[in-house]
């Protein structure tokens, strides 16, 4: 009995090791079949990367969605200070206007002038009757001094003197309409008129503006009135030429656009070598309050002397 025992016990505990090894191999062909390293830990790190940059491209959406927006662009176009146009204020034949369109002329100069020769022959005509009634009156006074004549013929002569004086004086300042000079120096921007052509009483002649004398118009958001004040400093990039010319404002506008919500200003602009010329457009730039750099501490405490430690005297003994 001895002897068969082991045997039934090697029999019994064999299927175990063969069940064992096969459960073995079929764990090693399952490691070989994903790729033979063990569990593919790169395939999480990749997905956790993938949803670290989702969470960084959310928050940077959410920063760009709330930073505040940058001011809206300050259009505005260079404007001369001052503008007119000439008109006739008679009806008469234009004899002259020596400067014709693009022409600079100087305050003072003789812009139009008109064939008065009819007004001239009025004003003689008109004087001539004057010294009559001058001779007249005067010839009454000497005979009322004899009462050779009565007193209401002495006043009747009076009467038409005066009335004679101020015709004459009506025609000749009829006269000073004959010529028109320039008020400003500036450039002819328009001619209208030109010389041989009957100008009607009003007509418009020419068109001229100051020259070198210019200013700039904007537009500025309304909200902007909590800052902006005349003499506030900005840049005007002109489109055209794309040069920057700068200036300080000097008036506001006297109302409010309610329904863009922009306000007009005008601002002078400082004399520069760069070409500008009326109607050029460009872009005005400011430094608000809130963004020009704060004063550091040492900027703002004054710069002072040594104090009485750190003082030494030329033998290294400290003052008493």
């Amino acid at each position: 009995m001895s002897d068969e025992t082991p045997d039934i016990e090697n029999k019994s505990i064999a299927p175990w090791i063969w069940g064992g090894g096969i459960a073995i191999v079929a764990a090693i062909g399952v490691g070989l079949a994903t790729g033979g390293d063990g569990p593919n830990w790169s395939s999480n790190e990749a997905a956790s990367g993938a949803s670290e940059e989702t969470a960084q491209a959310s928050a940077e959406a959410e920063v760009k969605t709330s930073a505040p927006k940058p001011d809206p662009d300050v259009r505005g176009v260079i404007k001369p200070k001052r503008e007119s146009t000439i008109a006739s204020r008679m009806t008469a034949r234009i004899t002259s206007m020596p400067f014709g369109k693009g022409r600079s002329f100087r305050k003072g100069a003789l812009l139009a002038k008109f064939d008065c020769s009819a007004i001239r022959a009025e004003l003689k005509a008109a004087q001539a009757a004057a010294n009559a009634y001058d001779v007249t009156y005067k010839t009454n006074v000497e005979l009322d001094q004899y009462e050779a004549i009565g007193k209401n013929e002495v006043a009747v002569a009076k009467a038409n003197l005066g009335k004679a004086n101020a015709e004459a004086s009506a025609i000749k300042a009829n006269l000073s309409d004959c010529a028109v000079y320039a008020p400003f120096s500036g450039t002819v921007v328009e001619q209208i008129g030109h010389s041989g052509e009957i100008a009607a009483s009003g007509q418009p002649l020419l068109t001229i503006q100051s020259g070198g004398d210019l200013e700039v118009e904007l537009i500025v958001p309304s909200n902007w009135l909590t800052w902006l004040r005349p003499g506030a400093d900005f840049t005007f990039k002109i489109d055209e030429t794309g040069a920057d010319v700068t200036g300080q404002i000097v008036r506001l506008g006297a109302s409010v656009d309610p329904v863009s919500k922009t306000i007009r200003v005008t601002g002078n602009v400082d004399e520069t070598e760069s070409l500008v010329l009326p109607g050029m457009s460009g872009t005005g730039i400011f430094v608000k309050p809130s963004d020009k750099p704060a004063q550091s501490a040492a900027e703002k405490t004054p710069a002072s002397g040594p104090t009485k430690s750190e003082v030494v005297k030329a033998d290294g003994r400290p003052p008493s």
